[in-house]
């Protein structure tokens, strides 16, 4: 087989003609290298292609069909030996660490994927040498930016309190997967955090664990940022352990990437910070010229948030390490004795967030402003040319589990993450489906009842998953599934959202009682918040959130009239009458980055804006099951047999027919959005992938993506 080769020692041109990936022994992987993504001080990163009928056993079966091919760099292979490490030793740490959090079932989502490792033979300007590689989720952030530092430093006013939240909950919920796996990933910063989903549903993923720690490892290599560093690293040397190394590692880091995140910039100025680096100073987030109003304006949780985050990115180590001679001269004697653990730290950090998110989203509504930053939904005008076809489309084959024949997939019953993970239910079977793979998730005899009585699959608060019934809310986590507890009120749940920002229930009317009322219960940090009335004067079935409130709709009591209210985050409750009383059943909702949402019933979608009704003309006249926003805010409306865009222009905004299922096969369940396209799901699990021809911001626009090694 041919070898790679390079001219350059940075193996930029190593994609070039895009040449098959191989093993040690030189046997193909299923793995074609298509572009160069990023260079870093390790390693070069690699956009690879995946033939899953020719993929290699070094390779995982769960592989997608686009993937991140790390390469480590010719001169890091030759300075690690003269260190007496084996670069193979070193990308194995890095496949251990990933290894341990894919063995989960399902996986966190706050860690990057791992697909397999290997040594390639590359041919770099004459020399044969061999190069670990390891293959690994490929993120792409699209036009919106792939990393932490992308992210934040795009946002033009820094990031909202909400955002803030949400960002930092899913990197700490990334720090603890991997401490529960005895990793301490030792370079956590900015760059090695990557995003996922467009702005107003982003999952951040920890990667890069290169220089990881891992239990029984047996050598060490010195931290690559001192900026984010703790310390007690710089006391490393290679090949030998380093005592002072443990979660509270970690703990520096995170301090300083959280601060990054509200402040807007890097909490060590630089090299030449003195202050922060040789005497242990921590400046306060007042002086971060990028610091959001919602912050700012809260000076006592800035202060508590400065006292917090100056405790987890102390020099001194925590009790009683601290007292050890190697590291009394690390820190002064007055410097604040460091978190022990991550989850110590986010213990204190997680609900001073929560508290600066819920005032923040009061005075916004209070204000009519948006809450949370939300891409800008976009109306697509009537092409001046058509294209034929509009997208490449391409069939997925139905979910199959050997031995087993599954019941269908009904709408509401599967859930979407950012990155195109999900859960479903087939009946009493719960199954991860990642790209191609359906992974069974495990039910044992007490949780078999719960799952087969479940109505909802939706996103869990903060993480994973969760199963809503109507006497049940159960979160499905790495593992295990747990209960979350219900509201504290008799009445069957009726409704459910998790979409990643709001986690919310709706109990029923009591029936029989006139004057009662459904209830909207939200998830606030670790209980349900007061219950919210809704004068639906009906049955609620369906909901969704964006930045300025709720959408709620549903049916009259005997579900032949249409009801539709906007609860608004000030309080305030707009319920639509005119317009919508006579309409048939709404079905499914949508709400915009804006003040526009849309309702769609049977043959029909309504646009609702304040307390105008507007009808817009649909193509397919069948069912709706689901409606939805694009990465680039977009909205779809996934009927039984079609999938619709909103096109505006003319006086009417128009949903046109996008896809339509062949006749005879399995209903339409759901939709969701990459920056590759779109996934429509049937009942049988399979269904088809839309790669849109007519957007081309779908399609990242960064040059690279830049890794930390």
């Amino acid at each position: 087989m041919p070898l790679l080769r390079s001219q350059d020692v940075e193996l930029r041109d190593l994609a070039r003609g895009a040449p098959p990936l191989s093993d040690a022994w030189g046997s193909p992987t299923g793995a074609r290298l298509a572009r160069l993504l990023g260079v870093g001080g390790m390693s070069s990163v690699f956009l690879a292609e995946v033939d899953t009928a020719r993929r290699s056993s070094a390779l995982s079966p769960i592989c997608p069909p686009r993937i991140a091919v790390k390469i480590m760099k010719p001169a890091m292979v030759s300075d690690l030996m003269q260190e007496g490490i084996f670069a193979g030793q070193l990308a194995q740490r890095e496949a251990t660490a990933l290894g341990r959090i894919m063995d989960r079932t399902p996986p966190t989502e706050f860690v990057v994927g791992f697909y397999g490792m290997g040594e390639a033979p590359v041919d770099v300007r004459g020399r044969t040498v061999k190069l670990p590689w390891l293959a690994l989720e490929y993120v792409d952030g699209g036009q919106d930016g792939s990393s932490l530092a992308d992210r934040v430093t795009r946002a033009p006013d820094g990031c909202d309190p909400i955002r803030a939240l949400r960002l930092c909950r899913g990197i700490v919920e990334g720090v603890l997967a991997l401490h529960d796996e005895d990793i301490i990933h030792r370079d956590l910063k900015p760059d090695n955090v990557l995003i996922v989903g467009p702005v107003g549903d982003e999952t951040p993923k920890i990667a890069d664990c290169g220089i990881s720690k891992v239990a029984d490892s047996t050598y060490t290599i010195a931290a690559l940022t001192r900026e984010y560093a703790g310390s007690e690293q710089w006391l490393s040397r290679p090949g030998e352990k380093n005592p002072l190394i443990g979660p509270w590692t970690d703990v520096h880091a995170l301090a300083a990437v959280v601060w990054f995140v509200l402040g807007g910039e890097h909490w060590c100025r630089g090299p030449w910070d003195n202050g922060f680096l040789v005497t242990g100073e921590r400046r306060s987030l007042v002086t971060a010229p990028r610091l959001h109003p919602g912050f700012a304006a809260d000076r006592v949780t800035l202060g508590e948030l400065d006292r917090v985050l100056g405790k987890g990115a102390s020099p001194a180590l925590p009790e009683p390490l601290r007292d050890l001679e190697s590291a009394r001269a690390l820190a002064p004697r007055d410097a604040p004795s460091r978190f022990e653990s991550a989850r110590a730290f986010a213990d204190v950090l997680l609900p001073l967030l929560e508290s600066a998110a819920a005032r923040w989203k009061a005075r916004a509504a209070r204000e009519d402003r948006a809450t949370t930053a939300f891409r800008t939904t976009q109306a697509l005008a009537s092409p001046a040319v058509t294209l034929e076809p509009t997208a490449q489309i391409v069939e997925l084959p139905p979910v199959e589990i050997k031995n087993v024949m599954l019941p269908p997939l009904r709408p509401g019953n599967i859930a979407f993450q950012p990155d195109g993970r999900a859960l479903a239910r087939f009946g009493g079977r719960l199954l991860y489906l990642w790209g191609p793979r359906a992974l069974p998730i495990p039910v044992g005899p007490k949780d078999a009842p719960v799952v087969a009585a479940t109505t909802f699959v939706v996103r869990g608060p903060h993480a994973g998953f969760a199963l809503v019934g109507p006497s049940h809310v159960q979160l499905v986590r790495p593992g295990r599934i747990v209960p979350l507890g219900l509201p504290p009120r008799a009445s069957p749940i009726e409704a459910a959202l998790g979409d990643g920002q709001t986690f919310a229930v709706v109990t029923a009317a009591v029936e029989g009682d006139e004057d009662s009322l459904p209830e909207l219960w939200l998830w606030n940090d670790e209980s349900w918040s007061a219950p919210v009335a809704l004068p639906l004067a009906g049955r609620v079935l369906a909901l969704s959130s964006g930045p300025y409130g709720m959408l709620v709709v549903g049916a009259n009591g005997k579900g032949t009239r249409g009801r539709a209210l906007f609860a608004s985050y000030d309080g305030q409750t707009t319920v639509y009458a005119t317009g919508v009383q006579d309409k048939p059943a709404l079905l499914t909702a949508l709400c915009s980055g804006e003040r526009l949402a849309w309702a769609a019933g049977e043959g029909f979608v309504l646009g609702l804006d304040r307390g105008a009704v507007i009808p817009e003309e649909v193509e397919a006249k069948d069912r709706p099951v689901v409606m939805g926003l694009d990465p680039v805010g977009l909205p779809w409306l996934v009927t039984m047999s079609s999938v619709m865009r909103r096109q505006a222009g003319g006086t009417t905004a128009v949903w046109r027919t996008y896809y339509e299922k062949d006749a005879g096969a399995p209903p339409l369940v759901g939709i969701t959005f990459t920056h590759e396209g779109a996934r429509v799901v049937d009942a049988r699990g399979g269904g088809a992938n839309l790669v849109p021809r007519d957007i081309g911001s779908w399609q990242s626009t960064s040059a690279v993506l830049e890794q930390g090694s």
